[in-house]
């Protein structure tokens, strides 16, 4: 097990508070987007949970890297810091900037959903609509066609019978 000094305990510190920090701001921003977008409880319940993951994930390798593997109380205080040094200083002053940016956020999503989606937009369109009309008017032709058929038959069975 190695010594750490009081410097390279200091600075690692100072990045689990940097990691509270952005942990709350990027919280915030996903508050943002949801409040932006107006989505359906389910899919902010969804949206969430893949949040708590990902940061999860990301807080145990961080957890890992700046530690070496074990977990010190310091720098759970550097971590708790930087999160209460958000909340308290910094998250009226970013709410506008964090609205504004889900805003931002959520019209390139759109129009990279729209540019995404265009190929198969132009593909039902020129394509797969005429040829689903094309398949339905040969079918009701063909309908009308077998019906024509068993009208002669039964006037012709009409015919014969009397």
């Amino acid at each position: 097990m190695t010594d750490y000094t009081v410097g390279q305990q200091l600075w690692q510190m100072a990045q689990m508070a940097a990691v509270g920090w952005v942990m709350l701001l990027t919280a915030h921003e996903e508050q943002s987007l949801a409040l932006c977008g107006r989505w359906r409880y389910g899919k902010k319940t969804v949206i969430d949970f893949l949040f708590c993951l990902l940061w999860g994930v990301l807080l145990w390798l961080v957890l890992l890297r700046v530690s070496g593997g074990l977990l010190r109380n310091y720098i759970v205080f550097g971590l708790l810091s930087g999160a209460i040094a958000y909340h308290l200083a910094c998250r009226r002053w970013l709410n506008r900037p964090c609205l504004l940016l889900a805003r931002g956020i959520l019209f390139a999503w759109h129009w990279f959903c729209r540019f995404v989606m265009l190929p198969w937009h132009l593909l039902n369109r020129w394509c797969w609509q005429p040829c689903r009309k094309m398949i339905q008017n040969f079918f009701v032709a063909r309908q009308e066609t077998d019906a024509e058929e068993e009208n002669i038959t039964e006037k012709n069975e009409n015919n014969f019978s009397s």
